[in-house]
């Protein structure tokens, strides 16, 4: 498998595609009935995209799904922990299963299957194969949860792709493309090694080719897990096309010397006072939080140790900082220093800095992509069609905006700029 560039931004559109429920959340009182509306958005949303885009990725049909999960769909609010949808193309004879990243507003996401990384699991407990290393926990808690996801028939999305094989006997040599984004690229290359290592069940005449697409992925799993992988590449079990931004946060963890890079990775822009000693003191405290997560083992005295390491080889993507969207969060909190009690005035600053750094980690890891993977076009359409299909009564912020709420805890929409000035003025 070794797609053309058009191929490539069409597998990279369906990825981005099936995020259509982040941010978003629906009520219910019935332990039930947002569900169902959460579910018949996604089709609703997946059925525009391909009918509306297909002058941009051409023509794709829905096999399964797409199908979203919710850890507690019982509860008064859902949303999207999970969400995955299988598409092929005729012209290409190309199947495409697309995984959804982490859901803004998801707390399983971000705290079990993004940051799960304290303990790992063995590969061989999924797979069967001996001595083929280990995935952090939150990887396996969400590979588990893929796998078991079914469709209106009762099927597993390999139960789906094998019998797709098995009515279209006639399709040799069709490629299996795995795709995702930030939680998705961590996904996607363990789904697509799980689909290799059981090939014999599901594609029992060797009809398919298998390909990994992972995009501003973090570490899926160890140093072994790396080296197993890898074997595989070089055998030609899976084509493997991993892509990030080299100003993306994300993809940092949780290989210890890239997370040692964190606190510095805006450095050029995102100046600390000249005083402050070590200069990088908060996000210093981030990162150092991250690696302390990240020691999932114990070396052979009993010490922690991190051994989390990328899958090779990764191409690195050159981002450009956003400053349009860093000049107007400093405009925005310019004067804050002037409103916060006396004693807190000094380390207005630090704040400052701090929701700068969550705004531009928010941008580099979401929208600078459809720049760096050539998705502009289909971004573009596909927001028209979010925009058009958006449930009432559902205020959808920026993904910038979110993460400075949450990491800096401001929420830039309640800023009253104009307030801030007379502030400045009557100081």
């Amino acid at each position: 498998m070794n797609p053309s560039n058009e191929l490539l931004k069409q597998i990279y559109s369906l990825s981005f595609s099936v995020n259509s429920a982040s941010n978003l959340s629906w009520k219910q009182t019935d332990c039930k009935s947002g569900m169902v509306e959460m579910q018949a958005y996604i089709k609703k949303v997946a059925a525009a995209v391909l009918s509306e885009t297909a002058s941009i990725i051409g023509n794709w049909k829905a096999i399964w799904g797409p199908i979203v999960y919710a850890n507690d769909p019982t509860s008064t609010s859902v949303h999207a922990d999970n969400t995955m949808g299988m598409y092929y193309n005729s012209d290409e004879n190309v199947m495409v299963i697309a995984i959804a990243g982490t859901n803004v507003n998801s707390p399983f996401g971000w705290f079990v299957e993004d940051f799960s990384v304290h303990t790992t699991k063995s590969w061989e407990t999924v797979t069967g194969v001996p001595s083929s290393g280990n995935i952090s926990n939150g990887t396996y808690v969400g590979l588990s949860i893929l796998r078991e996801m079914k469709n209106s028939k009762k099927e597993t999305v390999t139960a789906a792709l094998k019998n797709f094989l098995s009515e279209n006997p006639s399709l040799t040599g069709m490629q299996v493309a795995v795709a995702g984004h930030s939680l998705g690229g961590a996904l996607s290359p363990t789904l697509a090694l799980f689909l290799s290592d059981t090939k014999s069940d599901w594609d029992p005449n060797g009809m398919t080719s298998i390909g990994a697409f992972p995009t501003a992925g973090p570490t899926p799993g160890d140093e072994a897990f790396a080296s197993y992988y890898e074997k595989q590449i070089a055998a030609d079990k899976i084509y493997y096309l991993s892509q990030h931004n080299a100003i993306d946060v994300v993809p940092h963890a949780w290989q210890k010397e890239d997370i040692e890079k964190i606190p510095t990775i805006y450095q050029d822009y995102i100046k600390q006072p000249s005083d402050a000693n070590p200069a990088e003191t908060i996000t210093g405290t981030l990162a150092s939080a991250a690696a302390l997560n990240a020691l999932a083992t114990k070396n052979i005295i009993g010490v922690p140790v991190n051994r989390y390491q990328q899958i090779s080889p990764s191409t690195t993507l050159d981002g450009t900082f956003n400053t349009e969207m860093d000049d107007k969060i400093s405009e925005k909190l310019k004067y804050i220093n002037l409103v916060l009690p006396l004693a807190l005035g000094k380390y207005a600053v630090y704040l400052r800095n701090l929701a700068r750094f969550a705004a531009q980690a928010a941008v580099q890891h979401t929208s600078e992509y459809h720049k760096l993977l050539d998705i502009v076009p289909f971004m573009a359409e596909y927001e028209k069609i979010l925009k058009a299909n958006k449930p009432k009564e559902q205020d959808v912020l920026e993904d910038y905006e979110y993460a400075v709420k949450e990491i800096a805890k401001i929420d830039l929409q309640k800023i009253d700029e104009a307030a801030l000035t007379i502030a400045k003025d009557n100081h």
